[in-house]
């Protein structure tokens, strides 16, 4: 399940952003995210309310940078992810 997101990365208040819905969610894989413009050079990995990965990602803003990311599957249902920052 991908979700794409405008709450934002993270706040230091109780606000809900994209760190705090990934932890207290379960089926979401990843969230790429936006509004608060944050710049990150890979996805963060969180984990949800079942201890399962959920990659976050945002890129900034204005088409500075762009994002990838690669998802694994295999028969057993697992999942792995990764991506990375792609300097435009």
């Amino acid at each position: 399940v991908i979700c794409l997101s405008h709450l934002g990365y993270n706040y230091r208040s109780e606000k809900i952003s994209d760190m705090k819905l990934a932890q207290q969610t379960k089926n979401i894989d990843l969230i790429i995210g936006g509004h608060t413009h944050t710049f990150l050079p890979k996805p963060t990995i969180a984990h949800n309310s079942e201890g399962k990965n959920v990659l976050i990602n945002q890129v900034g803003w204005a088409g500075v940078n762009l994002g990838r990311i690669d998802f694994y599957l295999d028969d057993s249902g697992k999942v792995d992810g990764s991506g990375a920052t792609i300097i435009v």
